[in-house]
């Protein structure tokens, strides 16, 4: 009875087989180090460039940007800017914490440009802002919802696995509980990081 009432409660609506799209924006390492950049008042006189999002992975932490002027069809490789997480100017609370933020296709940013890596092809963005000169929210609109559902089609797959390899009855509604709790702790983490940054679930 306790495995059906919480497969029940947390299952409907979503696939045990699905992939969330949000699964990408769950932490993950980066796949190549890259020093977080020290803004200074020594760029001030540096100009400021306009474009949208091309493309940005939450997974590995860059994209890149389609500048204003560039044709969306025809642009070559190296017209674009390359754009990593640590180059996101960010918010930081009271405690010195950061919140690094991840872009999302077509969003408008401002953003300086210096030269590329000795092995890269495209010219590299930092400083970047929205296109008013805000900064990029730590959360983009309905995140929470977004990874709550991503969490409970994880759970299912757990689930899934559990009553396919476990034999033990008690055995099984352990594990299941246990899988409860953690997506529980993960959703509230989550929550918990919202709130230090500000934004409410709404956001």
């Amino acid at each position: 009875v306790l495995t059906y009432n919480i497969m029940n409660n947390f299952l409907i609506g979503s696939s045990k087989f699905a992939v969330s799209s949000l699964r990408s924006n769950l932490a993950a390492p980066a796949t190549r180090l890259v020093a977080a950049r020290c803004f200074s008042s020594g760029d001030d006189d540096i100009e400021v460039k306009t474009g949208i999002i091309k493309y940005f992975s939450y997974k590995t932490q860059f994209g890149f940007i389609l500048p204003d002027g560039v044709d969306k069809k025809t642009h070559n490789d190296s017209d674009l800017f390359f754009i990593h997480r640590n180059d996101i100017r960010v918010k930081e609370n009271a405690n010195g914490e950061k919140f690094y933020p991840g872009l999302k296709r077509n969003q408008r940013v401002a953003f300086k440009v210096s030269p590329p890596d000795e092995e890269g092809k495209c010219a590299k963005a930092y400083d970047l802002t929205l296109a008013d000169g805000e900064l990029v929210p730590a959360f983009q609109q309905g995140y929470l919802e977004r990874y709550t559902k991503s969490q409970k089609a994880q759970f299912g797959d757990k689930v899934f696995t559990i009553m396919s390899t476990c034999t033990d009855q008690s055995e099984m509604e352990t594990q299941i509980v246990s899988a409860f709790d953690q997506v529980r702790e993960n959703i509230e983490k989550q929550r918990a990081k919202m709130e230090r940054a500000g934004m409410s679930e709404d956001e």
